[in-house]
């Protein structure tokens, strides 16, 4: 279910579950391209290192990403400068044309075979009340340095030269490859899921064995955990993608109004991202600070949170700063991706949805029940049934499935997705299977199974 074109057509090779106890120096909670570049990063390190995964490695976000190797990040440079500085958006603005370049030179270096070719990434507008802000957007990298390019396609349409695509589950395997060769150790099928914390190192329950680390790096797409809050200052996102049997060209193009989205897989096939999309669906979460919590939370624990989407260039911003925090090396990026400061300004941008979001999972669906007998094959419902609430879905044969309708998360209720028959939680973005099965996190656990009857 919800398998992408990346996930379809490259090969990996199985990593075992952990089966033992084990102690290590550094333990990576995520096998997605944040978790193993973190790795990739410390291969020289003469650490012993091991990474965790709880499905198989990059088999959330990573494989399911549109894969756009770019530093136009849609409109960020100009809220950077709005809420913080201009100074700060230049900083986002390095770390990821850094990133780039390090993509290049990694596949150049290590000889990465993944579908690697350079395009011209571009942001468009339709609507008059967005071409100030592109305009503005132009401005800011044109003040940066970056040559920028226009078109006359659309209303207004600013590009940057030389970015990329790829195929990042091909890439991101290679890299556990390399890895590996460097004795690091994955484990796939691997779910951590309680942290003891002691004084100078941790114990990590990874199915059931125990890890003992002394650097712990949590490299999920959101957290599990609930220190630090992050659950609080981030809310997840979905982007739904067709795989489509025609081109537009080599170039990728993104919408400013959220309209259609486009970025080529070869001379016949493309992606097309919009509201209407259904081949697969990609998560990511938005820190509502405006840029990714990347940095030490604590003693010798590090956080990675928060790409809003543009996860292949910073998924290596981040790898690269959170083995230079653990080798005490120097990066003139940590200030700006520190994990402990907040801004309330740019919070106020998603303060809106964030509500409406927690008002409907935690008081509005009690109100939004159906009744049994109205339910047609392949729907679910939330269903009121001797004043108790159920999540109930009807299969193809009639047949009922009945589930707690409370996210194990934080206890918001789920709600039926017709579209992409899942279960969904409004408040954190938990997403079930139509029987209840775990598909993607914040939740460690699928539904709570009630019942089943035939009909």
């Amino acid at each position: 279910m919800n398998q992408s074109i990346w996930q379809k057509t490259a090969q990996k090779k199985k990593s075992e579950p952990l089966k033992k106890d084990i102690n290590v120096d550094v333990l990576i909670i995520g096998g997605g391209l944040s978790g193993t570049m973190s790795a990739y990063y410390l291969r020289n390190s003469h650490l012993n290192i091991a990474v965790v995964e709880k499905d198989q490695m990059g088999s959330h976000t990573s494989g399911h990403t549109t894969a756009k190797i770019t530093i136009l990040h849609d409109l960020i440079y100009q809220r950077l400068a709005r809420h913080y500085s201009d100074e700060y958006a230049y900083q986002y603005y390095l770390s990821n044309k850094e990133a780039l370049n390090d993509i290049k030179s990694i596949i150049k270096n290590e000889q990465i075979d993944c579908d690697y070719h350079e395009n011209t990434a571009f942001l468009y507008t339709n609507q008059q009340r967005n071409v100030t802000k592109l305009k503005k957007e132009k401005y800011l990298l044109q003040s940066f340095g970056e040559p920028i390019i226009e078109t006359a396609e659309h209303l207004y349409t600013i590009g940057i030269t030389n970015q990329a695509v790829f195929h990042p589950l091909k890439y991101l395997y290679q890299i556990i490859q390399i890895c590996q060769k460097h004795h690091i150790q994955f484990y796939e099928n691997s779910k951590a899921t309680t942290i003891i914390r002691y004084h100078d190192h941790y114990k990590v329950n990874v199915n059931g064995h125990s890890v003992t680390c002394r650097y712990l790096v949590h490299a999920t797409r959101y957290p599990f955990i609930k220190k630090g809050f992050y659950f609080l200052k981030l809310f997840q996102t979905r982007e739904c993608i067709d795989l489509v049997s025609s081109s537009q060209g080599k170039d990728s193009s993104l919408s400013a109004d959220q309209t259609v989205s486009y970025r080529s897989i070869d001379d016949d096939h493309s992606l097309i991202i919009n509201r209407y999309t259904h081949d697969w669906f990609a998560q990511d979460s938005m820190p509502l600070r405006g840029v990714p919590y990347i940095g030490q939370y604590k003693n010798h624990e590090y956080m990675i949170y928060g790409f809003q989407k543009w996860g292949m260039t910073l998924s290596h911003v981040a790898g690269k700063l959170i083995s230079d925090l653990i080798l005490e090396n120097y990066n003139p990026y940590k200030p700006l991706y520190y994990c402990h400061y907040f801004s309330i300004s740019h919070s106020r941008l998603y303060l809106r949805q964030i509500l409406s979001n927690t008002l409907k999972g935690y008081i509005l669906q009690r109100y939004q029940t159906e009744e049994l007998d109205q339910l047609k094959a392949k729907e679910g419902a939330i269903i009121k049934i001797q004043h108790h609430l159920y999540a109930v879905y009807k299969d193809e044969n009639c047949h009922f499935h009945i589930f707690s309708p409370y996210c194990p998360h934080l206890k918001c209720l789920v709600h039926f997705n017709r579209k992409n028959q899942t279960w969904d939680c409004p408040c954190h973005q938990s997403v079930y299977d139509a029987y209840g099965h775990l598909l993607e996190g914040p939740s460690l656990s699928s539904l709570t199974v009630v019942n089943d009857k035939n009909h």
